[in-house]
């Protein structure tokens, strides 16, 4: 008779999965608590909110004025104005968004320090936004300690909310703030405060409403501005993490909200009074909330968002007004539902793991558990909630692994059918570092096949030297805008400015089969304009503006690079070195635009190159074949082409150690710089020929 004692094997499989999924709960509520998967479960929302993306939900009734560089321009070259302007220029722009019709108005500028146009400059704008009665200025505040300054109550008494109606998790106490000058602070409606701290990835995903200092309680300006335009807001009702912050439902990427040029207004204004037809007619702000700021690169308002790094700060802000009006902000989930969804992963991944035999349904169930987990966390997030999807998933993941681990040392028999579960969806060797450490599954980043874009000023050095610094912020702004402009209608990503030099790479976060094509088509196209502009900078800052170029095409590790509290999303490796050389050896051979040969061979049917050399740049032993971009085949003139054909014919020549011949044939190409290069070393090696052994490489003795 069998021991009634004895369990069952079904029964041993679901104990020993339950004790699997009961210590994967208890490692992943462990690590939750210490905060590893912070970081990406920031991530993974700001994939959730991409996916979600619908600009057309953001409210048609705000409306952004840009700062712009087309503005800073025009302003420049027309009237002499550098930046910052005489504060009275925003005069007409008050007096034609009234005559429009705008609801309010508010000013995302720095007005903490008097105009350096004097006085009458700021008495001339206040009494603008006193006639308009619907503008609102920017406050500062700070955790920072700091000197109050005298009357500073009485200047925001008229924009602090009633205690009675702040529940208390909103309100966040701080020590210092800085106040517009006082005769604007006067003429304002409201102030609101301005200054927020981004997530730990210095990424803005969420807003603080309601701020205590010096026994007042005041509003974040976009909380000010949506009473004024729409009813008081029930502070009790917006939905606020457990920090007491209002997380942003954003709609789009940058431009979601309509944007107009502020010269384009200051210009309509102008023509108006003049009895002509305005650029802009003032009927199209009617009822609308006017949000004003800069866009200029030079003028730095972009902060990093779920949407990208370049992200003007005023969409922010309109962001969290439209959430305000609309009452879309997103609500978190309450703790709670994670720690029911993370036992019930790690319980149905271990039990459902030792239950199952077939590879099929164990390759079925390892799938199937983090997708229900992100199908779930994304139709909350449709649903306007925040529910965690990172740690729910990874005690999915953690407990198949654990369990087919144990029943692959309990069951040898398996252990085939386990391993070829694993290789059905990870590889086996993310499967073993996440076994021997599981705070492994944290934000990296992901080798990637891209194109690497690296350009650089051509004596930019002796250019900033002749300049002022205000001539050399103007420069810079517009150089880069025209540039970067380029670089991300082709689909580039932005890595970083470094002072002239663009860094930026293709293929890296999005899928871009021809991203060397864009990288080619994109340096071309930055050539091009620059040309055009050449003439215009030279008038204007007294210097030609050439640029280098190098790209390379190869694989990189691309990924949020950093530290636990602050990264940067990047590239790196060989590849992006390669691209950089590239870029400062165009200067010994005096071309523009220089391109791997894996470039060149990706981009061969629709780019013409012709190869200037084989290299070996600093600190790499393998030499490289270079080619210099010429243009798009349908577009190089007959003449180019048979230029190219005679250079392609001449180095031919020089590598086959025809040295008199090669310098002869080469000096035919007058005005080349590259074909100048060659002839003198043909010449110089006719007259000293090199070693019997050769190879035709080229040793670059600098960066």
């Amino acid at each position: 008779m069998p021991n009634p004692r004895t369990k069952s094997p079904a029964r041993k499989k679901a104990l020993r999965g339950l004790a699997v999924g009961l210590a994967v709960f208890a490692l992943t509520s462990l690590l939750g608590l210490l905060g590893v998967f912070r970081q990406l479960e920031w991530k993974s929302w700001d994939a959730r909110l991409q996916l979600l993306a619908d600009p057309s939900r953001a409210d048609a009734d705000i409306v952004l004025l840009a700062v712009d560089q087309y503005s800073l321009d025009v302003f420049e070259k027309e009237q002499g104005l550098g930046w910052p302007w005489p504060r009275q220029i925003y005069a007409p722009v008050l007096g034609f968004l009234k005559a429009g019709g705008a609801r309010a108005v508010f000013f995302d500028l720095m007005l903490t320090e008097g105009s350096t146009y004097g006085i009458d400059d700021d008495r001339l704008f206040a009494e603008a936004m006193t006639r308009a009665g619907n503008v609102f200025l920017p406050v500062f505040l700070s955790a920072e300690k700091g000197e109050a300054a005298a009357g500073e109550a009485r200047l925001l008494e008229r924009s602090a909310l009633d205690r009675s109606r702040v529940p208390g998790p909103a309100v966040h106490a701080l020590k210092s703030v800085s106040l517009p000058v006082d005769v604007l602070a006067a003429a304002a409606v409201k102030m609101g405060n301005v200054q927020f701290v981004p997530d730990g990835d210095s990424v803005y995903r969420r807003l603080p409403l309601v701020f205590r200092y010096g026994g007042l309680l005041l509003p974040a300006l976009p909380l000010a501005m949506a009473e004024f335009i729409s009813t008081e807001v029930d502070l009790s009702k917006v939905p606020l993490d457990r920090s007491g912050n209002m997380i942003l439902r954003f709609f789009g990427p940058r431009g979601t909200y309509q944007t107009l040029s502020i010269g384009a207004i200051i210009n309509s204004q102008a023509r108006i009074e003049e009895g002509l037809a305005p650029q802009v007619q003032p009927r199209e702000f009617a009822g609308k909330t006017v949000i004003i700021s800069s866009t200029a690169a030079g003028l730095l308002d972009f902060r990093p968002t779920p949407f990208g790094g370049v992200y003007p700060g005023m969409e922010i802000l309109a962001t969290a007004l439209d959430n305000l009006v609309s009452g879309g902000a997103i609500r978190e989930a309450p703790a709670a539902v994670a720690w029911v969804s993370i036992l019930l992963f790690a319980l149905l991944a271990g039990i459902g793991t030792s239950m199952l035999k077939k590879t099929g349904q164990l390759a079925a169930l390892g799938l199937a558990l983090p997708a229900v987990a992100a199908a779930g966390s994304l139709l909350a997030a449709r649903a306007g909630v925040w529910v965690e999807f990172v740690a729910p998933a990874f005690a999915a993941l953690s407990a198949f692994i654990a369990a087919a681990l144990l029943s692959y040392g309990v069951e040898g028999r398996q252990r085939r059918f386990i391993k070829n579960a694993f290789r059905f969806y990870l590889s086996p060797q993310v499967i073993e570092r996440v076994l021997d450490n599981p705070s492994l599954l944290r934000l990296g980043g992901e080798r990637r096949e891209i194109t690497a874009f690296f350009s650089d000023v051509a004596g930019f050095t002796s250019i900033s030297e002749g300049l002022s610094p205000e001539d050399l912020v103007g420069l810079l702004n517009a150089y880069l805008s025209e540039m970067t402009d380029i670089i991300l209608d082709l689909g580039g990503t932005l890595d970083k400015y470094e002072g002239d030099a663009i860094i930026a790479f293709w293929n890296a976060p999005l899928d871009l089969p021809d991203h060397a094509l864009r990288a080619c088509r994109a340096a071309l196209r930055c050539q091009r304009r620059l040309a055009e502009r050449r003439e215009d900078f030279r008038l204007r800052y007294g210097h030609e503006v050439r640029m280098r170029v190098g790209i390379n095409s190869g694989p990189a590790v691309v990924g949020n690079m950093g530290s636990e509290r602050r990264f940067d999303y990047t590239a790196m490796g060989d590849t992006m070195n390669l691209a950089s050389r590239l870029e400062g050896a165009g200067k010994v051979y005096g071309v523009s635009t220089l391109v791997g040969e894996e470039t060149a061979r990706r981009v061969r049917d629709e780019i013409l190159a012709r190869e200037v050399d084989i290299i070996r740049v600093v600190g790499k032993k393998q030499p490289v074949r270079v080619f210099e971009l010429l243009g798009e085949k349908d577009a190089v003139p007959a003449e180019e082409l048979e230029k190219a054909a005679r250079f392609g014919r001449a180095l031919e020549t020089y590598r086959a150690q025809r040295f008199s011949e090669a310098a002869a044939m080469f000096e035919t190409l007058a005005g080349d710089p590259v074909a100048a290069v060659y002839a003198g070393r043909a010449r110089q090696s006719a007259a000293s020929p090199p070693p019997g052994d050769w190879d035709g490489v080229f040793e670059l003795d600098k960066k």
